[in-house]
């Protein structure tokens, strides 16, 4: 149990942030306790994926980083093109939410296929610089929504880090920037495992008792921007209904088709180099093909129950391994947690500091861009590490698609 809380600990604040990485655009705020616990049940739909077909009993996996920055890039296509077309605030949630559910289980039934046809080696042929040019935007991107996420303000480009010369943003930016920080440096120096979700506990506990000290309410600090504002509880049932079919505008498949495109090779390569890595620290080889086709039927089931794209994630698989806990129970104890927490009336953005939800998403920043603009410089030739730099400032100049084709 204890094992499985640690899990959950490490996890959930990171999907709050995940949910304000796709849903960047102001049109979705109004909605971010719902697309946040559909985050949540979607990554306990890919847990238990995983117990019922990976090969690790002590597989961890829910919605990860490699596929937001496509999804968020198609939330904001469909978001723009319909706002220009006058349409309304749920006809543009519905049509995104289906369509990004859609592509989500058409990953799923690729990788699948990718599996069992055993093509997991030309998945390989994806030049690591350029996924490692990707993977440093994604650091940035973490950065720069978690920031957003401090202030409580869209912030949608590199323009609007101006929005931090503002004393009162500036004010509520700098503490999640420097736990962020912390943060990235505690899991890179700490000995123990529990050292880290201890850290992440121990932030939020502090930030209550420096209120209670300074004998301020909740409401006060709510004003103040540290805590987010109060909405409606969303009670599990409404999640079913969350789409109105009616209301979708499926024509809109085109505009994302060549996002959508650029998502497949990426979730796929950043796939197996997680199998690759689990298998590295277990000292066992894996079936890379086997692997990749149980990635997929986990995102087919998380797209067709209203899911997004995750896999694997090997700090966590890795850190249950190493617990010499080698069957399933975590994993069904992490379940229940995530179940709890999609069921419960309290919604975590209304108690939790925004500040300590930003960070656990600029730790990630910090951690990807450190990995892959620095560290990576003694791994692979000069010219590879130039394509890394090049990958990554291509994508900030000309998009996703044309930076990752660039690279």
């Amino acid at each position: 149990l204890i094992y499985a809380i640690v899990n959950v600990v490490i996890a959930v604040p990171g999907l709050f942030g995940y949910a304000a990485v796709i849903f960047n655009h102001p049109i979705y705020s109004n909605h971010m306790n719902a697309l946040s616990k559909l985050l949540i049940f979607s990554s306990m739909v890919h847990q238990f994926g995983f117990l019922l077909f990976s090969s690790l009993p002590f597989a961890i996996g829910c919605v990860q980083d490699a596929g937001l920055i496509f999804l968020s890039d198609m939330a904001n296509t469909i978001a723009n093109t319909m706002i220009d077309d006058g349409h309304t605030e749920s006809e543009i949630l519905s049509t995104a939410l289906a369509l990004l559910c859609s592509g989500t289980a058409l990953l799923g039934l690729v990788l699948v296929l990718m599996g069992k046809f055993k093509l997991a080696d030309a998945v390989s042929l994806l030049p690591m610089p350029v996924v490692g040019g990707y993977l440093a935007y994604i650091g940035y991107f973490c950065v720069e929504a978690g920031t957003a996420l401090c202030i409580s303000q869209p912030m949608m480009n590199i323009r609007d880090w101006d929005l931090l010369f503002d004393w009162s943003n500036l004010q509520l930016a700098l503490p999640g920037l420097i736990t962020g920080l912390v943060l990235a440096i505690t899991s890179r120096i700490a000995t123990s495992s529990t050292t880290l979700p201890l850290v992440m506990v121990l932030i939020p506990v502090l930030f209550y008792v420096i209120v209670g000290i300074c004998g301020t309410s909740i409401e006060e600090v709510r004003e103040q921007g540290w805590v987010g504002q109060t909405s409606p509880t969303v009670p599990i049932s409404d999640l079913l209904h969350i789409i109105k079919f009616k209301q979708v505008r499926w024509d809109l498949i085109f505009e994302i088709i060549p996002t959508w495109f650029g998502m497949v090779f990426v979730v796929s390569f950043a796939s197996c180099l997680d199998v690759a890595a689990i298998s590295i620290d277990m000292g066992k080889p894996l079936d890379t093909n086997r692997e990749l086709a149980t990635v997929g039927i986990c995102n087919f089931m998380s797209g067709i129950t209203l899911g997004f794209t995750g896999s694997y994630i090997f700090s966590q698989t890795i850190f249950t391994y190493r617990t010499g806990i080698h069957d399933r129970c975590v994993g069904y104890m992490i379940m229940i947690v995530y179940m709890y927490i999609v069921a419960s009336p309290v919604n975590i953005l209304e108690v939790a500091p925004l500040f300590f939800l930003g960070s656990t998403l600029i730790f990630i920043g910090y951690d990807l861009m450190f990995e892959w603009l620095w560290e990576v410089r003694h791994q692979v030739f000069l010219s590879e590490y130039f394509t890394v730099w090049f990958t990554f400032a291509s994508i900030h100049a000309v998009g996703i698609n044309f930076g990752i084709l660039m690279g």
